[in-house]
C-alpha cells in the first residue's frame, strides 16, 4: 500500500516535484490551470480577452468556457500575480484538506462543491458589477471560508501573528493602506459569507439545509455520502473537529 504524500506547503522542505504532488487534487489542478493561462497570455499565445466573463459573447456565440476561464486568470507574470498565487495555494490547500462537511465527510468533494457555489454566486455578482475576471474574488472567498472554519487558528501576515478570523480584514486593511483596489476582496467576502451562512447558520436558525454535496461529486472523488451536521469535517489547520465559534461579522 503506497504511503500518503504530505500536504505541500510553500517554502517546505523537499523538491518542487514533492511539493507539487503534495498539493491536494483540486488545489493542484487549479494551480496548473492558473499557471497555464498566465503562461499562454504572457507569451502572447492567447489573448486575455478570450478568457473574460463576457455575457454578450456567452449568449450570442455560446462561448461557455468563459464561465470557468475567468476564474483561472490572475494576470500576466508580475509581483501582484505571485502574491495572489501564493495566497490562493496556501489557503486553498489548507481548506481542501479539511473543508466544511456538506455531505462527503469533509473531503475534496465538499471543497469542489463549495467552489461551484462560490463561482455561481460570483458570476451573478460579476454580471451586475461588470467584472471580466473573478479569480481574485474566488481566491479571497476560499481564504474567508477557511478563516471562518478555523477562527482561532494562528496565522501571520508579513510576520505579524493573528487569529485566522481577522486575516481577511487585515488583508483588506493592508490593501487600503497601500492604495490597492479592494473590490474583488469584498466580493469574495460576500460570497464566502453567503456560503458560510447557508451551510452553518441557516440549518440552525431557519431549519433548512440548502448546501449538500451532490452524489455524483462524492462518487467522482471516490467517497460515500456522510451525515452533514457534526462539525464540518476534520480539524486540519487548527480548526478542530467541532463547529467553529458562532460569530457573524464581528468578533
Amino acid at each position: 500500500m503506497p504511503l500518503a504524500r504530505p500536504v505541500g506547503r510553500v517554502g517546505a522542505g523537499g523538491g518542487p516535484e514533492e511539493w507539487f504532488y503534495g498539493l491536494p487534487p483540486i488545489t493542484r489542478t487549479m494551480f496548473v490551470a492558473i499557471l497555464g493561462t498566465t503562461c499562454l497570455c504572457s507569451f502572447g499565445m492567447i489573448s486575455p480577452m478570450s478568457l473574460t466573463l463576457d455575457f454578450g459573447r456567452l449568449s450570442s456565440k455560446f462561448e461557455v468556457w468563459r464561465l470557468a476561464t475567468n476564474f483561472v486568470f490572475f494576470g500576466t507574470f508580475s509581483f501582484p500575480f505571485l502574491i495572489q498565487m501564493y495566497i490562493f495555494v496556501q489557503y486553498s490547500q489548507r481548506y481542501e484538506v479539511a473543508p466544511f462537511n456538506t455531505g462527503a465527510g469533509g473531503t475534496s468533494a465538499d471543497y469542489a462543491w463549495m467552489l461551484c457555489i462560490g463561482a455561481a454566486l460570483l458570476t451573478v455578482m460579476g454580471f451586475f458589477a461588470s467584472q471580466p475576471f473573478l479569480g481574485q474574488a474566488l481566491s479571497f472567498m476560499v481564504l474567508y471560508v477557511w478563516s471562518r472554519k478555523n477562527p482561532d487558528a494562528m496565522t501571520s501576515i508579513f510576520g505579524f501573528q493573528m487569529q485566522a478570523f481577522y486575516l481577511p480584514w487585515a488583508l483588506i486593511a493592508l490593501n487600503v493602506l497601500i492604495g490597492n483596489p479592494i473590490f474583488m476582496s469584498i466580493l469574495g467576502v460576500v460570497a464566502g459569507h453567503i456560503y458560510y451562512f447557508l451551510h452553518y447558520i441557516a440549518p440552525e436558525s431557519m431549519g433548512i439545509d440548502p448546501i449538500k454535496t451532490p452524489l455524483f461529486l462524492i462518487e467522482w472523488f471516490g467517497g460515500r455520502p456522510q451525515p452533514v451536521r457534526g462539525g464540518g469535517g476534520g480539524g486540519g489547520g487548527g480548526g478542530g473537529g467541532g463547529p467553529p465559534p458562532h460569530r457573524l461579522w464581528g468578533a
